[in-house]
């Protein structure tokens, strides 16, 4: 079971000036032509465009109606030359998508005759300006030089990000937990932001589905249950009840089409005497993302690090700052995804129920958190590394080296109002974040 991240279609235009010498029209042509070769062949992106040149305003017309047919979920405005601004301004009025405005240097078409790829980039960035619509810029022939490469790349995993929260549906197990007010969340304003749906499934039709699903599932469950975690003999009877849980969740994922979901952990913990969180884990590592005690920007933040990256994030708690090693400790009850651990997890006793505790594996990993203040969303991101297995706490442990400092970290959090909660997925990620704030009007704070 993955979610269902969809490829991407890019509508594609080479805006070049009829009157230009015909060959450089062909050589400007044969740099677009490579641009559009990096993101089919090395970024997985379907390219649509509706000419190999477009001179005019008509064609731009075609060119834009196109792109609304076949929904594309970005549209890159790549300059081969000068170009009249009547046409993108056609293209730019007509669709409000992500744009990746595209410049090549001048000298890049060796004969030296005025081209102004630049010179005609500047002009459409001041009609992005007069439409408030954001886009992103690119400058460079070299697909293959470090920073277009990077530069493209980042955009496309924003993209696919902004594209997979848009067709989202996050399911709401129960209600936020007891205390936790700034789990709260305006649907509307989400469904505005990030065109995410919200469905409601109620704690009570949760806990009975779990206590009902079939004892020979459970049996086929617990065989993998057995291989993914240690479970010792005594913990055997009461793991199946995680099973159970686990199996629920599914069913409830499956029907509902879920890309994530947000439980109200707590009543099966302190209630029912059983944990959610390996379930949760194991969702996560199924590419179903999870995040707990009601917090929907949590699981906001794990939709757009796992649409970024395809690697399976982490929701924890900033717990404490380790003087002696200069790190910080993320923590949680027991749901992290069991293919991020240093060690296979074993399941023993946390807190009033059996959960996962493990460590997460060493390497570079970005911490994040999209988060909502009265309506207005900020992201909060840094980049840092994994130190240690060690199992500080029963549950998820996570220990971090920040890039920018670890107190730093802290108190940028403390002062900017973000939650305990945080999304963690491995890689650097940083860039991806800029384009995704940028693209969707989101402030970045990185500490």
């Amino acid at each position: 079971m993955q979610a269902n991240i969809k490829k991407l279609k890019f509508g594609f235009v080479n805006s070049v000036l009829r009157f230009l010498d015909p060959e450089d029209i062909i050589a400007a042509t044969g740099f677009a032509e490579k641009a559009k070769e990096l993101l089919k062949n090395d970024l997985g992106v379907d390219i649509v465009e509706s000419a190999p040149q477009v001179f005019d305003r008509p064609m731009s017309n075609t060119a834009w109606k196109l792109f609304k047919t076949e929904d594309v979920d970005a549209v890159v405005l790549f300059n081969g030359t000068f170009n009249t601004g009547e046409g993108s301004a056609e293209i730019i009025r007509n669709l409000e998508v992500p744009y990746l405005l595209w410049g090549i240097e001048e000298f890049a078409i060796e004969r030296h005759n005025f081209t102004g790829s630049l010179v005609g980039a500047l002009p459409q960035a001041s009609m992005f300006a007069n439409f408030g619509q954001k886009f992103s810029f690119v400058y460079g022939s070299d697909v293959k030089s470090p920073a277009v490469n990077r530069k493209v790349r980042a955009f496309v995993n924003a993209v696919r990000a902004i594209s997979h929260m848009k067709q989202a549906t996050i399911g709401i197990i129960g209600w936020r937990a007891d205390g936790f007010e700034f789990s709260g969340f305006d649907e509307l304003a989400i469904k505005k932001k990030f065109g995410a749906t919200m469905t409601k499934v109620s704690m009570h039709d949760f806990i009975s589905l779990s206590k009902n699903i079939d004892e020979k599932d459970v049996d086929e469950d617990m065989k993998i249950q057995q291989k993914i975690f240690d479970i010792s003999k005594e913990n055997l009877e009461e793991a199946r009840g995680l099973s159970k849980v686990y199996l629920a969740t599914k069913k409830i994922v499956e029907e509902r089409n879920l890309q994530s979901y947000v439980p109200d952990c707590w009543p099966l913990r302190d209630e029912e005497r059983t944990c959610i969180c390996p379930a949760n884990g194991r969702m996560l590592a199924d590419g179903i993302m999870a995040s707990c005690e009601g917090d929907v920007d949590g699981s906001l933040t794990l939709m757009m690090e796992y649409a970024m990256t395809f690697s399976t994030p982490w929701y924890g708690d900033l717990l404490n700052y380790l003087k002696e090693k200069e790190a910080l400790i993320f923590w949680h009850c027991g749901n992290g995804p069991y293919n991020m651990a240093s060690s296979k997890p074993r399941i023993d006793r946390v807190f009033s129920s059996i959960a996962e505790i493990s460590s997460s594996k060493a390497g570079i990993a970005t911490i994040a958190r999209l988060n909502s203040i009265r309506g207005q969303f900020t992201i909060h991101a840094g980049v840092g590394e994994v130190i240690d297995n060690e199992q500080y706490l029963k549950g998820s442990n996570l220990t971090i080296k920040m890039k920018n400092g670890n107190m730093k970290f802290i108190e940028s959090m403390i002062y900017n109002g973000i939650p305990h909660h945080n999304g963690v997925v491995y890689g650097d990620i940083i860039d991806e974040i800029k384009e995704f704030g940028n693209l969707m009007n989101i402030p970045v704070i990185i500490p």
